[in-house]
């Protein structure tokens, strides 16, 4: 079958407040689709990746069975199933611009084409939205779509960059030499929980698992996550740029990517004052 015309639905512009480091970075991190962007996408599933980008399966939410092509979130007809589509992004650096085309699956054969421009003071972005098949009439409405989808994306990942960018720009911790901090008596401890303290220049935060009080550091060693706030599911701790798993009493990967949290200080409580310490050893316990 002869391939339909494409049509230019709309074209989504934007300063960055980040540089184009960043930005090329985040071009090739396909792993954080499915949890940065998780009320776009469901799930991700790699074929292939390089120098030239990357090949995914990408598992996007079902549409309500009475949602239109101009309310789909992809430009794409309703599914009442889960559906899927074969994700291929292609990157030109010379000439700063990708494509991510959607080589199978709901919206086959659609091009979006971004050019990168960098400036003093972060990058400018140029999208173009290129759909098959659309009628002249609903392109607007289309085009619409796609481009409060990218906002909304664009958004997600500015944040995401800057939180990066400031954890790479910031001072390393001091080594103070302190070997156990209070932190409160038990009862205010535990109503507390989970919060986080800062000591020596890191960031912990302080939890319950199972009845015991743990401390674990806030940074995600794979690209420096915030963890100060990431939920905790079955004694581990997942990262919400990228969905990596550390396991809480042991600081290491539960997921088989061979990391490792930050060492962090053990919680002692004093069970004849209820008073509740953070102790570090002077040997790191991860």
């Amino acid at each position: 079958m002869k391939p339909q015309p494409l049509t230019r639905v709309a074209i989504y512009r934007r300063e960055l407040s980040v540089s184009i480091e960043r930005v090329w970075e985040n071009v090739f991190d396909w792993e954080h689709l499915p949890w940065l962007h998780r009320t776009s996408f469901r799930l991700i599933e790699r074929v292939v990746s390089g120098p030239w980008g990357w090949r995914t399966w990408v598992g996007l939410h079902p549409q309500p069975a009475d949602s239109s092509r101009s309310s789909s979130p992809l430009g794409i007809e309703p599914e009442r199933t889960d559906p899927e589509i074969l994700l291929e992004l292609l990157v030109d650096r010379t000439r700063l611009q990708y494509v991510a085309r959607t080589l199978e699956g709901p919206g086959a054969n659609t091009e979006i084409w971004t050019r990168l421009e960098p400036h003093p003071e972060g990058t400018g972005i140029e999208v173009q939205f290129l759909v098959p098949g659309v009628d002249p009439a609903a392109a607007e409405g289309v085009g619409a779509v796609f481009t409060r989808l990218y906002r909304q994306l664009w958004d997600e990942d500015e944040a995401m960059m800057n939180r990066r960018e400031a954890e790479l720009s910031r001072s390393p911790a001091r080594e103070e030499g302190i070997h156990s901090v209070e932190i409160g008596c038990l009862d205010e401890v535990r109503g507390r929980v989970p919060f986080v303290v800062n000591r020596g220049g890191r960031r912990y935060r302080i939890v319950e698992l199972s009845g015991r009080l743990v401390a674990h550091a806030t940074e995600c060693p794979h690209m420096l996550g915030p963890l100060a706030e990431a939920p905790i599911e079955h004694g581990c701790v997942v990262c919400p740029w990228h969905g990596y798993r550390y396991d809480l009493d042991t600081g290491e990967s539960a997921d088989g990517r061979g990391l490792r949290l930050a060492p962090a200080p053990d919680v002692r409580i004093d069970a004849d004052q209820e008073r509740v310490f953070l102790e570090w050893d002077g040997v790191p316990r991860r």
